[in-house]
């Protein structure tokens, strides 16, 4: 019996003693075994790859992804960017009606005016000339243009200096802010160019702008300058600003409001584009002058036919109004949301020096200048959370609502911890709040409460409570009924009896995550909508769409469960709720072959609460990905057409526009026509069994020119479950992972399987899962088994870490910032939230299930530092020594336990890194390394020196 089998048969005794001790799966190092090869089930390549070359680095960082995006009123003009790993970016114009195409180099941040007639970019100095730049200061003072195309004629106008620009709302002039000439300036220079005639006009300087999105308006603050000062004698005087309304269309601008002692911000047009609130306060000046900690806010309203604007009344007794919250329109103009904080204290006295020998002994002055920070026990946040979210603890408001009508302002909170969960309700909104489990998401998670709050009295009802954070609540269209998941059951409340009610409680399916391997309450599939009469919720479970009734009853609109086909409404617009008659777009995955695909629902609905006349029609299917973008509604016909995406692993997702049913299909975009000159390869779906008995799957990648009749060398990449990646593209980007075409050019292959998490074995699960996996592709014939690699990184780095000490399968393995002790990282803290770890381990992702002090052992069984000596694989540490996520020193435990034991090992330091590398140079550093690692080990190349002799400590500049 070889190593391997011996192994993986202790490890299935262990399971037959009920996993008495998670130690039991600790079982003697195994190696892999050169099986028999079976028929080829992976056929050869028949690329022709003459003429191909494999991608370099250089080659990865200039394939680029679609950002920015965004459509013309019309619908007929399309925008977005083109955006390199590495390099300069592309500005794009697409007439979706005629395909023509124009293109800006260097530019990004499109916009278009509401036809698509013009298109609006900004134009930076090109990579070159930034990484010349000696500092920041440097760069900045860069050239920053703008540039005007015309989508009809694709004629571009440069615009010189140019900081940020907006069309009107329309589409007949672009506002355009200069760049200042002095970073000390206190405003900029507003111009207005008219798109016809290509006159430019400066209206004035400013300190912000904003434009409506319906109609001419142009709204902007003025300031008094230092000439108009002079001619006033106000030498000493604040500056005065003034909000002005510039009405495009009429050629003609008035002022609306005037203070001199107010700083005016956060202009807010209505969407109708005809009104317009803003913010009135002290300057930073004034607020220290009258040591007050925060500015109070005023707000004001104009409308179009008043000469000036009115101020609106906040007053509340001990709060005041928040800068920090903009104040938010609802879609309607009629409501306006707005946030306040309580009044806020002095700002803290200065501790000014000694005056006399006294006070050097003034016990009290001297103390004021302590540097201390308590931790108490019973803190509801302990105090390193509470410093990461120290500045958003500053901005946390409790919302109000004013209705338009009346201008009467709704109170709908007393608690900063509030959150709104805007929608666009009329009536009433749900609002939750995690205040009474705070100190328990330490170990527990994030718990709240909902409450449903009546926006014209202020009436707040309480929903739930102690609900996982993860399980939200849906309100009715009439703001009536919520809708929500606990206790693995759908709950009903009515806002107007005040009584809950159980849904669909024989409904023979369950609603949360049938495969959760948590330690912690299973997620819900979710609630893909209200219908519009508020008759019944459209629930999911693990596969189908459901509809509930308010009298309790359940139906099924789908039927994909045995074909394990999931469905999936895909929302094509922003209504609030799903209109019973119109057609439904569906999203579709099958999680057997894991192909997607796009259906139509029509609910067919003969009464309110009877479905069964649903009818679901495939639109498209097959073995690639397709995301649905947008759906955009014909002028012409009630139709309508969606833009979306299709992808498989050779091929980028570029956009596409289907007809309604998808029968008529055509691509938009071409962003990496250079893909043709390179290796790629092909993806194949295996399957293998446990060695605890789980059925699993992954994905092998094999490249172009794969000979089926030789093993190849394996590169393992992993996390939790992979194997819905069989007909993804991979992001072409320079990172901390292998770039799985990269490898494929470099002659490996790539595997990426699932694993099965048991509960509190979080380590042994991972080799339980992988080992089998690797056997089966030996047994294939196309692994080899001297030459297979391990990567994780983060949560698979910690698998990596632990595998390794439970087989000798690998001949290297790269492990990226893994926890290495269980029973350290459980009371450390993730610096980036502040947040304890322990809640991790106890209901998160560690698994574990108990607290270390319940229960010590599965924290020592699943901690690869105290089994280092098993280890007999070379070890490639990688951690940036400012992880938010994971406290680097776990990596320094791991590196010194192997570095005690004499085992193969380096740990490559980023210095400033956080969880994922950011600069540049460090994560291309990376994946060089990562490569000359892996090529010693799997493919006999010399060893990189600096593997063999490491390098010395270097001070390196800030």
């Amino acid at each position: 019996m070889s190593n391997t089998i011996r192994g993986v048969s202790r490890l299935a005794g262990c399971m037959l003693l009920a996993f008495a001790s998670v130690a039991c799966s600790h079982y003697a190092s195994t190696t892999p075994t050169a099986g028999v090869p079976t028929s080829a089930v992976i056929q050869a390549s028949t690329v022709a790859t003459e003429g191909l070359k494999p991608l370099a680095l250089t080659d990865i960082m200039q394939f680029r992804e679609i950002k920015q995006r965004s459509l013309s009123e019309s619908q007929q003009v399309m925008v977005y960017t083109a955006e390199p790993d590495w390099g300069d970016s592309a500005g794009y114009v697409v007439n979706l009606l005629t395909g023509q195409q124009f293109s800006v180099p260097r530019a990004d941040n499109g916009q278009l005016n509401a036809d698509g007639s013009y298109a609006l970019f900004r134009q930076r100095a090109a990579l070159l000339a930034r990484e010349q730049a000696p500092d920041k200061k440097a760069r900045d003072a860069l050239e920053q243009n703008a540039v005007l195309l015309n989508s009809h004629s694709g004629e571009q106008r440069l615009i010189a200096n140019i900081d940020r620009f907006a069309f009107t709302g329309d589409g007949h002039f672009a506002l355009l802010l200069v760049r200042k000439a002095d970073s000390k300036d206190s405003t900029q220079t507003l111009q207005a160019l008219h798109l016809a005639s290509g006159n430019l006009q400066t209206l004035a300087e400013v300190t912000d702008f904003a434009v409506a999105a319906k109609g001419g308006l142009v709204a902007f603050i003025s300031q008094q300058t230092a000439e108009q000062k002079q001619e006033q004698e106000q030498k000493d005087a604040p500056v005065q600003q003034q909000l002005q309304v510039w009405d495009s269309t009429a050629a003609a601008s008035y002022t609306v409001l005037e203070f001199a002692e107010h700083k005016l911000q956060q202009l807010q047009f209505n969407p109708a584009g005809n009104q317009l609130v803003v913010f009135a306060g002290p300057t930073k000046a004034q607020l220290s002058a009258a040591k007050q900690a925060e500015a109070a806010q005023q707000l004001w309203l104009w409308s179009v036919g008043d000469t000036a604007a009115q101020q609106l009344d906040t007053a509340r007794k001990g709060w005041l109004l928040s800068e920090h919250t903009a104040p938010r329109w609802s879609k309607d103009g009629k409501r306006l949301f707005i946030g306040q904080r309580p009044a806020g204290g002095d700002k803290p006295v200065k501790i000014e020096p000694p005056q006399t020998a006294a006070d050097l002994y003034d016990v009290a002055r001297l103390v004021a200048d302590r540097r201390l920070q308590v931790w108490h026990g019973d803190d509801a946040r302990i105090n390193s959370q509470q410093k990461a979210e120290f500045k958003q603890a500053q901005q946390r408001t409790a919302p109000a609502v004013i209705w338009l009508d009346t201008l009467n302002m709704v109170v709908l909170s007393a608690d900063i911890e509030d959150q709104l969960q805007f929608t666009e309700h009329s009536e009433a909104q749900l609002i939750s709040n995690g205040r009474p489990y705070l100190k328990q998401q330490s170990w527990d998670g994030r718990l709240h409460d909902i409450w449903h709050v009546n926006l014209r009295s202020g009436q707040r009802q309480q929903v739930f409570s102690a609900n996982r954070s993860h399980e939200s609540a849906h309100l009715s269209p009439d703001g009536r009924y919520v809708v929500y998941l606990q206790d693995e059951q759908y709950q009903l409340f009515d806002s107007v009896t005040g009584n809950t009610l159980l849904l669909a409680a024989k409904a023979p399916v369950s609603w949360v995550d049938e495969l959760n391997d948590r330690p912690m309450a299973a997620a819900s599939y979710g609630v893909a909508g209200w219908l519009s009469d508020s008759s019944a919720v459209l629930v999911y479970d693990r596969f189908d769409i459901w509809a509930l009734g308010l009298d309790g009853g359940a139906q099924k609109l789908s039927n994909g469960r045995a074909a394990r086909q999931q469905y999936r409404l895909q929302k094509t617009d922003e209504a609030l709720a799903l209109d019973p008659v119109a057609p439904q777009l569906l999203q579709m995955y099958n999680e057997a072959n894991k192909q997607y695909g796009f259906a139509r629902l029509l609910l067919n609905r003969d009464v309110a609460s009877d479905f069964s006349n649903s009818e679901l029609t495939v639109l498209l299917q097959g073995e690639k990905r397709y995301d649905f973008v947008e759906a955009l509604s014909s002028q012409q016909t009630s139709q309508q057409s969606y833009l979306f995406t299709e992808q498989s692993f050779r091929q980028f997702p570029d956009l596409w526009l289907a007809s309604e049913d998808f029968s008529q299909r055509r691509q938009l975009t071409e962003l990496n026509p250079q893909q043709a000159e390179f290796i790629w390869g092909d993806s194949h779906l295996i399957e293998w069994t446990s060695s605890t008995g789980e059925p699993l799957q992954g994905v092998l990648l094999t490249p172009d020119g794969y000979d089926a009749s030789k093993p190849y060398p394996v590169v393992v990449y992993y996390y939790e479950k992979f194997s819905q990646r069989l007909h993804h593209y991979n992001q072409m980007k320079v990172n901390h992972r292998p770039n799985f075409p990269y490898y494929l050019g470099q002659g490996y292959l790539v595997f990426l399987p699932d694993i099965y998490f048991r509960p509190a074995a979080p380590g042994p699960s991972a080799t339980e899962s992988l080992v089998p996996g690797l056997q089966k592709l030996i047994d294939m014939g196309v692994a080899d088994p001297q030459a297979i690699g391990l990567h994780g990184h983060s949560w698979s780095g910690y698998q990596t870490a632990f595998v390794v000490t439970q087989t000798d399968m690998f001949a290297a393995a790269v492990s990226g910032a893994p926890v290495a002790n269980m029973t350290s990282a459980y009371s450390g803290i993730r610096w980036q939230t502040g947040l304890a770890r322990q809640f991790q381990y106890e209901t998160g992702q560690s698994r574990i299930g108990q607290s270390m002090y319940e229960n010590l052992q599965p924290y020592i069984d699943n901690s690869p530092v105290f089994f280092a000596d098993k280890i007999n694989t070379p070890m490639l540490i990688q951690f940036g020594d400012d992880d938010g996520a994971v406290p680097w020193e776990q990596g320094i435990e791991y590196y010194l336990a192997l570095r005690r034991l004499g085992k193969e090992v380096v740990m490559l330091h980023y210095e400033g890194e956080p969880h994922h590398l950011q600069r540049f140079a460090n994560k291309l550093d990376y994946s060089i390394k990562m490569l000359e690692f892996f090529d010693h080990y799997l493919k006999g190349a010399p060893a990189p020196a600096w593997w063999i002799d490491g390098e010395p400590y270097r001070q390196y500049e800030k």
